[in-house]
């Protein structure tokens, strides 16, 4: 019966494509939306809800990819196979995605750092401002924020922040894998 329908169909999935098309589909959905933000308007690039989008965005679809996995091949997961397929996923499309900004911002449009030092800037000096942060500290402050806006748009700093990228990746594998595992039942009669 079913266990017949269900072997021909996990031999034909590799799961090595599977995960590379999975990295590949975020990271394109990533990259696709940073540009159509970046042609309707770059000042949106430093909102902070851009962020929480791309990141909401992103669990849900490690999510969908996953449950599309695990029902393709046995329609059951186990935890640590989940995180580890999610993990893999997030971590492809996280490599996709340094590779890309890498090329945006010293390729595509090297000027584009120092517009997003400008705006950070800007939206940094008014959000402390409406702290009531002292203007001494919002001015010693601002050396720093923008020393580190330089250093994370260059192709060095990117890859600097591959160890902290990467443990976020992990963080969020660890949340998507919960959605995506579903173990197989166990009968609760005595065998």
């Amino acid at each position: 019966g079913v266990q017949t329908c269900a072997l021909p169909i996990l031999n034909k999935l590799n799961y090595n494509e599977e995960v590379i098309k999975g990295g590949l589909i975020i990271s394109g959905v990533s990259i696709l939306m940073t540009m159509i933000i970046y042609i309707i308007n770059i000042e949106l690039m430093v909102e902070w809800w851009f962020s929480l989008i791309s990141l909401l965005l992103s669990i849900g679809l490690v999510i969908f990819i996953g449950v599309s996995f695990r029902n393709a091949s046995s329609g059951f997961m186990s935890y640590k196979e989940a995180l580890k397929f999610t993990f893999l996923v997030l971590l492809i499309a996280y490599v996709v995605g340094a590779f890309f900004n890498i090329m945006l911002y010293n390729v595509i449009d090297p000027s584009l750092p120092e517009v997003i030092k400008e705006l950070t800037v800007e939206k940094t000096i008014a959000m402390m401002e409406s702290f009531g942060t002292p203007q001494e500290a919002i001015d010693n402050a601002l050396p720093e924020i923008e020393e580190s806006i330089i250093k994370n748009t260059t192709p060095t700093g990117i890859i600097k922040s591959t160890p902290m990228g990467v443990l976020f990746m992990f963080l969020l594998a660890l949340i998507a894998s919960i959605f995506v595992k579903k173990n197989i039942p166990v009968s609760d009669r005595a065998n």
